[in-house]
């Protein structure tokens, strides 16, 4: 399809270092409407031809205003989906059905399913201009909608979201045709991809040219000066290169799969040098052994006239595991990697490396798209969202890719059938709206850039990623090593398995938003050690002003952390020092703060005694720490004895829920302290026995009402759970008590306590 330039011809295809990227912007053509897109029996049906539907009521003109009469207030009722189904023979019946989704049911929870329409507009405000200096006006869409005959709301899961349906630009009655659908062919057109590639340029400028989560070092922006022999697949000459320096390549990001290792071509010690010579990759023994997703990938980068991509498999010396190596050294600066490539190409579809790039090969797109014609003259189209795609892509669910696609300067994605392209600014350039013909500076978003001093970024990331499955457990610190960095730089602190040490005591605090299993070769004190989304809901009291949370820990926390150096050895360090202070100080606190009296009993002995682990586990090794350590942390506090019992309090409203069991809290005088969210299975067995808990810290349930949070009431004893294994303990789970709660101990009431904690 030929994509006629406004202002240039289409850059050279030569093939260089530097990407030919189209530095004018071009109107494309429109694809014909072929002849087969009205079925022979089709007819509107008595509901829908009363419409009145024409190509004129999809155009907003100036003099509309914001509405016209006819459509304020119009809510058009389409009927039962049953009874739509029983009309197959009404293409608007037929494209409202598929608008909605597969998963739309003519019935749910006992009642039927009603489908109505709204008419919406879409598109930026009319006084916008194209860059033929002409208005561009904004456009018409037709909005359906699912209900229950009640009113009520159909279970979101099951649809598409926010569905929209408008008309064909090819039966646009004005020379108008921005954010209308366009027909995509069997291929993608690849004029329209270097196309989006030059809008960014033109219509961003340098806005993004910046990794999405830019690390503060100044040499971010070249791998091949900080990735140990930093390699790229050369397109042009199909082999594997060592990177020139400053070279502008493309990043691949997919899902592995089950796929043997061992059936695919990788880079190994032993033929490196050969897939270093010219013409290695379509040799027979090598092109065949080369995942479908990757062969793709080759191609897309050949079609966007750059030269240089980068594939973990084919870039990374994979059996290279020495200190120095090859296969770590990149594998902890995914950060470098992803964050310094020009363009991301993110495979969303598929469950493996054999998927395939959608659309890239002939027959390969997978997905029908949803056009009808309603009449001559007048098709309409669904104007389909790749977020309705994210729910069933296995690449969402992925922990390895979620670095990959938070450090991207610019995407292109495959998914749902389609291309979609994503930058700083823009959220979804698709292959089927057209877009073209418009000055919009910054694109359809403007994303604010992050603080560094706001700790919900990095609460966040841990959220997100926690949610994510891995093939092997012993991946789960590599997985995170990018956002570590990115932790690191920001925060300048070390991930202790995967909590900030300079931030212990309240990221400690993080609990599940499902129902977690125990990840058993990772500690349990840690949201590694769990399979199951953690959020880390501290940010909350101070609304992530890292300022303030860091001289609340100097006030609000007492225990200094120590974890042994190997699990079977008596030797013990600091989780974190503060700097210029002696790690022999006994006058400051874990945090630098004064030491303060807060209980009732002898706390000086802080420092951990030689204890000997008797049947304790290895756990997955922290590598990229420093200076790792066993995951066995071992240090003193309060130690109190509750029992554990049904709860007596009502649930607070606004709460998440997370679909554990709700139990409540009691001491000597039998009255709640408290409430802890346990494991269904575990309070099935455990309940109505006296546990032990263990205080943490202070810390909050609730936001604070009038801003004044230090001085507000609301401050609480946060506690762990824990369940001993003879002579270590695991957490179960984290609570909150008052203050008043410790005379409320049972046994020998609240006592100074060592703890070793795996």
């Amino acid at each position: 399809m030929a994509s006629p330039a406004i202002h240039a011809s289409m850059p050279p295809k030569e093939f260089s270092n530097e990407s030919s990227i189209a530095v004018d912007i071009k109107i494309p053509s429109l694809l014909p409407v072929p002849s087969s897109l009205a079925q022979p029996n089709d007819r509107l049906c008595s509901i829908c031809s009363e419409l009145g539907l024409t190509p004129s009521r999809f155009i907003v003109l100036p003099s509309d205003g914001n509405e016209s009469n006819w459509l304020k207030n119009s809510k058009i009722q389409l009927g039962l989906v049953d009874d739509m189904r029983k009309r197959p023979h009404c293409p608007l019946c037929r494209l409202v059905l598929t608008s909605l989704g597969e998963n739309l049911r003519s019935v749910e929870d006992g009642e039927p399913v009603i489908v109505t329409m709204t008419w919406g507009t879409d598109g930026q405000p009319v006084d916008e201009y194209s860059s033929r200096g002409q208005r561009i006006p904004q456009i018409r869409i037709l909005q359906p909608h699912a209900r229950k005959q009640s009113g009520r709301d159909v279970n979101p899961k099951r649809l598409n979201m926010f569905p929209e349906i408008t008309m064909l630009a090819n039966d646009s009655p004005t020379e108008q045709k921005t954010f209308f659908v366009r027909l995509i062919p069997d291929q993608i057109d690849f004029d329209i991809v270097r196309n989006w590639l030059g809008m960014c340029k033109i219509w961003h400028g340098a806005a993004c040219d910046r990794s999405g989560m830019e690390v503060l070092l100044e040499h971010t922006q070249d791998p091949a000066l900080e990735v140990p022999q930093f390699r790229l697949i050369d397109v042009v000459d199909n082999c594997i290169i060592r990177a020139p320096p400053g070279a502008r390549y493309v990043a691949l990001s997919y899902v592995w799969g089950r796929i043997d290792p061992k059936a695919i071509l990788r880079c190994l010690q032993a033929n490196v040098k050969r897939l270093e010579e010219t013409g290695a990759l379509l040799l027979p023994e090598n092109k065949d052994r080369i995942p479908l997703t990757i062969l793709d990938a080759m191609q897309v980068v050949r079609e966007l006239h750059m030269r240089y991509l980068w594939v973990d498999s084919l870039c990374i010396i994979q059996d290279d595991e020495g200190l120095d190596g090859s296969k770590m050294g990149a594998i902890s600066k995914m950060d470098l990697v992803y964050g310094g490539a020009y363009l991301t190409i993110m495979a969303a579809s598929g469950i493996d490396a054999n998927a395939g790039l959608p659309g890239v090969r002939p027959g390969t797109r997978g997905i029908k798209q949803a056009v009808e014609e309603i009449f001559p003259g007048l098709r309409l189209g669904y104007k389909a969202r790749h977020h309705d795609h994210l729910p069933s892509s296995t690449y969402y669910t992925r922990a390895w890719t979620y670095q990959e696609r938070s450090f991207t300067k610019r995407n292109l994605l495959f998914i749902g059938g389609q291309g979609v392209f994503q930058c700083r600014r823009t959220d979804a350039w698709r292959e089927d709206i057209f877009l073209e013909d418009r000055v919009a500076k910054f694109g359809t978003v403007a994303r604010k850039a992050h603080d560094p001093d706001d700790m919900r970024l990095y609460t966040g990331h841990i959220q997100s990623y926690s949610a994510l499955s891995l093939t092997y457990d012993s991946d789960i610190y590599h997985g995170f090593s990018g956002i570590g960095r990115f932790f690191r730089a920001n925060l300048q602190v070390e991930l202790c398995h995967g909590i900030p040490d300079a931030y212990f005591d309240w990221f400690l605090l993080w609990f599940p938003l499902v129902v977690q299993t125990r990840r058993k070769d990772a500690p349990s004190w840690s949201w590694s050690g769990w399979y199951g989304q953690s959020w880390p809901d501290m940010t909350r009291w101070y609304a992530g002003e890292g300022i303030k949370v860091r001289q609340a820990l100097r006030e609000r926390t007492w225990t200094i952390w120590y974890q042994r150096r190997c699990r079977d050895d008596n030797e013990v360090v600091r989780v974190w020092t503060p700097e210029q202070q002696p790690t022999t100080a006994t006058t400051k606190n874990f945090y630098g703060g004064d030491v303060r009296s807060r209980f009732p009993f002898d706390c000086s002995q802080t420092k951990p005694t030689p204890r000997k682990l008797t049947g304790a586990p290895t756990y997955i090794e922290d590598s990229h720490n420093p200076n790792p350590g066993s995951g066995f942390l071992q240090f003193w506090t309060v130690s109190l004895m509750f029992r554990i019992d049904k709860a007596t309090s009502e649930e607070a409203s606004g709460k998440p829920r997370n679909f554990n069991t709700r139990l409540g809290i009691f001491g000597q005088e039998n009255r709640e302290l408290g409430v802890v969210y346990v494991r269904p299975e575990w309070a099935k067995e455990k309940a109505r026995q006296e546990h032990e808990f263990i205080l943490l810290c202070e810390g909050r349930d609730e936001r604070p009402k009038a801003g004044n949070i230090d001085d507000e009431q609301g401050w609480k004893y946060r506690v762990m759970l824990i369940e001993w294994f003879g002579n270590w303990a695991e957490r179960v789970a984290i609570a909150s008590i008052e203050k008043q709660a410790l005379d409320q101990a049972l046994g020998s009431g609240a006592v100074w306590k060592e703890i070793i904690l795996g």
